[in-house]
């Protein structure tokens, strides 16, 4: 199967960032076949001058997010790190985020930094019909890195659970196939 994908849209998420899921079959807001991929995903998304996403954490995928444009510190702080850490990247560098690791994307520049999501296992976000947010791989926090310290890293939001990730997948799978199938 040879096609073009190009990044279509970006919409706002949750963490205060930009996307475009374009290559993302487990999307609920992709127009891809479900099963045109399994095993990873990619995405575009843009980090608006000055800002600094929320803290955010998933617990089922690891992310590689690739700077094609601009300059990005990454903070993360994984589950045996004493304390967050920051690394600063550049057009062409990449970092790698494993599950369960706290991260949160800044942009102290006066300009946007470009960047590329891919994920492994593929990342699941599941919008219902009435714009209703069902499951997102990414738990979006309000704390701050002071407030995690003080709360020993335990997040008081309720983490997604094996299941809920698996239902989401079911509801977007039927979704897609009753959508190709016509009316």
């Amino acid at each position: 199967m040879s096609h073009i994908f190009a990044i279509q849209a970006m919409f706002p998420v949750p963490d205060g960032t930009w996307v475009s899921p374009f290559l993302n079959s487990k999307d609920s807001q992709s127009d891809l076949p479900f099963g045109l991929l399994d095993g990873f995903s990619v995405a575009a998304g843009v980090i608006d001058p000055n800002t600094r996403s929320r803290i955010h954490v998933m617990p089922f995928v690891a992310q590689v997010t690739f700077v094609r444009s601009g300059v990005l510190i990454v903070r993360t702080k994984g589950p045996t790190d004493t304390a967050p850490r920051s690394l600063r990247l550049v057009a062409g560098q990449a970092v790698l985020t494993e599950p369960g690791e706290f991260f949160q994307l800044v942009n102290e520049q006066a300009t946007p930094t470009e960047v590329l999501y891919i994920v492994s296992p593929a990342y699941v976000f599941d919008m219902g019909p009435n714009g209703e947010l069902r499951f997102d791989d990414a738990v979006v926090l309000t704390e701050s890195w002071e407030d995690l310290a003080a709360a020993d890293e335990r997040v008081r939001v309720p983490m997604p659970t094996a299941e809920q990730r698996s239902e989401a997948l079911r509801r977007i799978r039927a979704t897609k196939q009753a959508a190709s199938r016509g009316p």
